[in-house]
């Protein structure tokens, strides 16, 4: 976690309840009824149980690790619940409610004895704070037929300063309080609990009937506070600062398009997609960031940060897309590209790309002519870019230069996807200069973008390769190159290299799916995502089906992907979940499975699941045409569809294993045996007669 360790010069101490356990931990906010619920029924794909407990906007985050302890980058909370001296034993597992909402539950069993944690993270002083608190709640329940002696301790590990557990106001804990205790402002703690407390530990022991329960509270911010505002703070009930999480992130997905489905699983599965994706944002100095993950990747990478900002604005969360895309302003070099990290040069491109998907759904932002204006510089720096290397004369000169990116393709040379992606924000910038009324310059740039386009599919026609290389020189791992037919649209869906490339890097893996990094045990989850919207496009929508089956076998309890993992050893090493760029490849694989506006036609159920079609129905999703709600579902042997009117054409596809019947009647179009319906502009509805398709793929 060295990315989001920070060095403290404070003292830090842990503040005390002068009073015992109260039921609910005390406080006051009242008290709500709560909600039963095993985390050891949550399904886990991964070897070790973790959780992320966040908040939007702000720059710290607790983990909750594989043994049930708490670490926030500057200390660790380790917990020892014991029976008769017998240690609890770790949890098995670590969820959110539903596999999505952040009110993280574990268990660990001592003897006779069940341990219950719960904790929820939030703005500690007020909805302002830049300061993450957890709130958590410790259970002890005798499921024994005796009475049972049981112990919690609490002890805080630190690297950065000696930390102690100290009682307010230097006295003595004692049982007779029974009220929150205050502390002086001056002194700064680590963490509030109703435990009593002596040097690093907070502990209570007590006796338990059959069935008997008792209760410990802890309030813990991610960064120390004065003690009359831990005080504060733990004033609240725990049952009341559960009530305030809940009610925030069920409104907060509310916010975004609704997608019913009929499918529980991937319903929760968008709706964890969407908390990382609200989650994973900072607020520095006046600006909204993107940031790769709340713990190893704590900072802000143009091709992570692009994803996230097309997945919120696709799954109706285009407010919070736009000011991440107001964030990326001060990227830009003078000379007009957008670069994070030395030697990735694709960043110029997922930058316009970000730009573009943001900016013109449901219409186009107030400041889509500054955004064009970008655009213009920065496509004028890949011009110049290729312009040097086309008049020294050398091989290939005409593309991006040679470059180390480090990563990804982890080759030196001329990458596939510096051009792919280049030429993705050519397109971008063509239609935010079009939206911001400057045709000239949009069509300027269309007809330097198919020069470009036809520049490299030359390219790719004087290669060895069979499909699309990494490397224009051979070399590199896949990465930047399965981007081709989707976004960066180069090549045509139906270009023979694109399934060439899908069904070598399948065969690698085992089978349509996540595709390896690397060596062949190592799965990466979402480079290979794009594959799967390029299969829903060249209508093979089983093998998209399998890149989503993918996506949702490997989450964790909270409903999170890592980034790269072990498929063996169900491992994720250092690359803890969640991942946003994971998240964002799940919405987009849902989102565009149903519903795809990315070209100049309305595609309508091109990858939709059996179970979706037995009634399935979209509302308040932004697409380039406005705000669309859309729904469908088939009755025996007949398929209908609804959608909000648009002013292009609309391509819908039947129910996998079925095809059309017979023509449909006018005004709608398709070929009896097709898989596919057209209706033109202006028309809200359509209803085929279906048989089924003996030609399944």
């Amino acid at each position: 976690m060295s990315r989001f360790c920070h060095r403290v010069g404070v003292r830090l101490a842990l503040v005390t309840l002068l009073a015992g356990l109260l039921a609910g931990c005390g406080g006051r906010g009242g008290s709500t009824a709560e909600r039963a619920w095993d985390p050891d029924s949550i399904p886990d794909a991964f070897a070790r149980p973790t959780a992320a407990l966040v908040w939007p906007g702000l720059t710290h985050a607790w983990l909750v690790g594989p043994e049930g302890a708490l670490e926030n980058g500057l200390w660790r909370v380790r917990f020892e619940p014991s029976c008769g001296g017998a240690l609890a034993a770790p949890p098995a597992h670590v969820a959110s409610e539903d596999r999505w909402l952040p009110v993280i539950r574990w268990t660990r069993r001592s003897a006779d004895v069940r341990w219950e944690f719960e904790a929820v993270a939030f703005p500690a002083r007020s909805d302002g704070d830049s300061v993450l608190a957890v709130s958590l709640r410790v259970r002890a329940v005798n499921e024994g037929g005796g009475a049972r002696r049981v112990r919690l301790a609490a002890v805080v590990d630190s690297a950065v300063a000696t930390l102690r557990f100290v009682a307010a106001d230097g006295e003595s804990p004692t049982a007779a309080g029974r009220r929150w205790a205050t502390s002086s402002a001056a002194d700064s703690g680590c963490g509030y609990t109703t435990l009593a407390a002596t040097g690093p530990q907070a502990a209570g022991e007590w006796t338990l009937a059959p069935g008997g329960r008792s209760e410990a509270c802890f309030v813990l911010p991610a960064t120390p506070l004065p003690g009359r505002d831990l005080a504060r703070v733990a004033a609240r009930s725990h049952a009341s600062r559960v009530a305030q999480v809940r009610a925030y992130w069920t409104a907060a997905i509310a916010h975004g398009a609704r997608f019913e489905l009929g499918d529980a699983e991937t319903e929760a599965a968008l709706r964890a997609a969407q908390v990382v994706l609200l989650a994973c944002r900072e607020h520095r100095d006046g600006r909204w960031l993107p940031i790769g993950g709340p713990f190893q990747y704590r900072d802000f990478w143009l091709r992570d940060g692009a994803r996230v900002v097309q997945a919120l604005a696709i799954s109706g969360h285009v407010e919070e897309a736009r000011q991440l895309v107001d964030g990326f302003a001060p990227l830009q070099w003078p000379e007009g590209p957008y670069i994070t990290q030395r030697g990735q040069l694709d960043g110029t491109g997922q930058a316009l790309w970000a730009f573009e998907q943001a900016s013109l759904r449901p219409a186009p932002s107030p400041d889509v002519a500054a955004l064009a204006r970008r655009a213009l510089a920065a496509c004028a720096w890949v011009e110049g870019q290729r312009d040097m290397g086309r008049r020294a004369g050398w091989p290939l000169g005409n593309l991006m230069p040679y470059a180390d990116p480090r990563d990804g393709e982890q080759v030196l040379g001329q990458l596939t996807g510096d051009d792919f992606w280049s030429l993705a924000g050519y397109r971008a910038a063509a239609r935010l200069c079009g939206a911001a009324g400057l045709a000239a310059d949009s069509a300027r740039l269309e007809t330097q973008r198919r020069a470009y386009a036809a520049e490299v599919i030359t390219a790719l026609d004087h290669q060895a390769s069979p499909d699309v290389p990494g490397c224009w020189r051979g070399g590199g791992r896949d990465w930047g190159n399965l981007v081709a037919a989707w976004p960066a649209a180069v090549l045509d869906p139906g270009d023979a290299r694109c399934e060439r490339l899908a069904r070598r890097l399948w065969a690698r893996a085992g089978g349509a799916g996540m595709v390896c990094y690397g060596p062949v045990d190592t799965l990466q989850s979402y480079v290979g995502a794009d594959l799967g919207v390029w299969a829903m496009l060249a209508d093979r929508p089983l093998a998209a089906d399998s890149v989503l089956d993918a996506l949702l076998r490997w989450r964790n309890g909270s409903g999170a992907g890592a980034e790269l993992f072990s498929r063996s050893s169900r491992d994720f090493g250092l690359n803890l979940p969640p991942h946003p760029t994971s998240a964002a490849a799940l919405v987009a694989l849902v989102r565009n499975a149903v519903l795809y506006d990315d070209g100049d036609t309305l595609l309508l159920t091109l990858a939709a699941r059996e179970r979706w079609w037995q009634g399935a129905r979209v509302s308040g999703a932004p697409t380039r045409w406005g705000v669309l709600e859309l729904s469908f579902r088939r009755e025996g042997d007949r398929a209908h569809w609804t959608w909000t009117s648009v002013p292009v054409w609309t391509r819908m596809r039947v129910p996998q294993g079925f095809a059309l019947a017979a023509a449909p009647a006018p005004p709608l179009r398709g070929d009896a045996g097709g898989h596919f319906v057209l209706a033109p502009p202006r028309t809200g509805a359509a209803d085929v007669r279906l048989a089924a398709d003996g030609a399944m793929r």
